[in-house]
Parts: C-alpha cells; structure tokens; sequence
C-alpha cells in the first residue's frame, strides 16, 4: 500500500469494544467510546486543523489479537486503545508518543483457596503484555496456571463465569473499569503487586511516516491544552458513559504521561 492515509477520502480507526475507560461500546452496535476515542478526535482536529475538516472516520473493531493483522493487512490505518508499546511491537509497526502509562495487575475473589500443584488458575488474554509481565515475576509469591484467551472480553468471561478460573491478570486501569462494573465486584480483590510499568501509544504502519509525524505533532498541542484536562477527568474520574460508575483516578495522577 503506497501513499499516506491522510491523503485518502477515508480514515480508518481500529478500537476496541471491551477496554474502558480506553474504548468500548455500551450498546450492541459498535459505536465507540472512551478516553482513546475522544484523543483521537482531538487529535485529528489538530492535524486537519477543525472538527469540520477531517475526513470520514470509519470506526472498525478490533480485538488485542487481531488488531496487528489488521493493520499490516491495511483494512485500518491507525489503532487507538490501549496497546503497549513495546520493542517487538516497534520491529512490526510504528507507535505515537506515550498516550498513558499503566501496569498489570491481578484480581481473584476474596478467599480464594490456591489449589495444589498447579496454583492459581489465572485468566488472561494470550501473548499479551499481560502475561509477559506476569511471567517474568519470579518473587510473585504463589504458584499460578496461566490460561491464555483470545481478548479482554474472553479474559473477563471466564474470570465472571467459568468456576475452575481463580484470578485474571490485566492492565490496571482496564482491570478496575471491568470489576467496577461487575455485579460480584464486592467478592473481588486487587492483589498489591504491580507487575512491570508500560506505555500505550497509538498504533500505526512503518510504511506511514507522514501520519506518524503528523499525530506526534499533534499529541503534543493537544497534551498542551485545556481540552485535554477535561478529557482525564471525564474518563478517569466521572462516571462512565452507558457503564454507571467512575473510576475516580485523581487527574493529576502520574500514570498521565504529557
């Protein structure tokens, strides 16, 4: 594929339906949502200059398994979640500056018993960063069985539905807008250790320079000004928007990176 996507008729933006505060819908239909949509927006405001003069976005779901695919494969030109950024992703595609900065974390149930030889069973989505983080804990301090699953949403199933799933690792900020929703959040614990500190960025090709500069650039204006305060509180503090409950993270917190 030659050319910039900003030079064609149509943006096409990957998000996620399960990843609030992030992105995720509330309703059936895939409309999305959330801190990673609103930034986006924001964004591409700054590099076209107005609301009124960026192009069609069409909004295409993605899941954490299929989102890299999707991308190289060019049925979408940037993805805007909460994907890490990392040194292996870095081979594969290109990343935006910092968008936020988040660490892993585990939930089980309050009085879970560790069943022998195997540990606790723990749900998570498979070849994530969250299960890099949690295997590479060598002073965790209990024997665990990982069972890897395709998406948040999986991960979040089992973890709600399936009796032989003790605990779920995933990103903090995700885990936490998960369990606040869940209706036995009142049986859920947050284990005290923090598994590794990462970044998210937006997600785009190599092959696209100019579209990386361009919302490089354009992150930087908008972590600059009033409107991005405003987005922090709505999405890490107030409540969220067809879920009916905040996370109530402080706006001033360090996980911001700007």
């Amino acid at each position: 594929m030659s050319g910039s996507a900003l030079d064609r008729g149509t943006l096409r933006i990957g998000f996620q339906r399960n990843t609030p505060p992030f992105s995720y819908s509330p309703t059936a239909e895939f409309h999305p949502i959330g801190y990673s949509v609103d930034l986006a927006q924001l964004v591409l405001a700054n590099v076209f200059r107005s609301v009124e003069m960026i192009p069609p976005v069409q909004a295409v779901e993605v899941t954490s398994s299929t989102r890299e695919g999707l991308l190289v494969g060019g049925v979408i030109d940037m993805e805007c979640g909460s994907t890490t950024i990392t040194e292996e992703r870095l081979l594969r595609n290109a990343f935006s500056r910092p968008i936020f900065r988040n660490s892993h974390r585990i939930a089980h149930r309050s009085g879970t018993n560790s069943p022998a030889p195997g540990g606790l069973r723990v749900v998570g989505i498979q070849g994530s960063t969250s299960e890099a983080a949690l295997r590479s804990q060598s002073d965790i301090g209990f024997e665990y069985t990982f069972i890897g699953v395709p998406s948040i949403g999986a991960a979040r199933n089992a973890f709600s539905n399936d009796q032989h799933v003790d605990a779920m690792v995933a990103d903090e900020v995700i885990l936490r807008s998960l369990l606040r929703g869940s209706a036995a959040a009142e049986d859920i614990r947050l284990m005290d250790v923090r598994l590794g500190e990462e970044c998210y960025g937006f997600m785009m090709r190599h092959g696209d320079g100019a579209l990386v500069h361009s919302v490089d650039a354009a992150l930087d204006d908008v972590f600059a000004s009033p409107d991005y305060l405003l987005l922090r509180k709505k999405w890490f503090h107030d409540e969220l928007p067809g879920l009916g409950f905040g996370l109530e993270i402080d706006p001033a917190d360090e996980m911001f990176v700007s």
